[in-house]
């Protein structure tokens, strides 16, 4: 199972109910999804996602998608090699300085009952 919290994009209902389970949290959206349909949400979030915002979702791989602020997209597969990469496009897009990739994720509540759970 794969796991998503979705901030800055619009059209979420866009997504096929029958193969995405989606739940409104506060204005944003949990998404949980199996890995049969790992491209179609990547192309969804490619597609729709606002510059200057980044996606990612977490199952075998935790994948981040950026959008740069001239529209182009960078996707990271993460690993022990990127973190700081990661971290330093994440800080830049959010204003935050978060602490780590890991606490930034384990942070978030929708991905500490779900995902982290597993």
């Amino acid at each position: 199972m794969n796991y998503s919290y979705i901030m800055g994009v619009d059209n979420v209902d866009s997504l096929d109910r029958a193969k995405f389970d989606v739940e409104e949290i506060d204005g944003n959206y949990g998404v949980s999804f199996e890995d049969d349909y790992i491209e179609e949400y990547e192309d969804f979030i490619k597609e729709n996602l606002r510059p200057t915002y980044w996606n990612e979702y977490l199952g075998e791989e935790i994948v981040f998608i950026f959008k740069m602020d001239n529209g182009s997209i960078k996707r990271i597969v993460r690993d022990e090699l990127n973190d700081e990469e990661i971290l330093d496009l994440c800080r830049k897009f959010a204003g935050v300085d978060f602490e780590d990739v890991d606490t930034m994720l384990s942070d978030n509540e929708f991905y500490a009952r779900t995902y982290f759970r597993e």
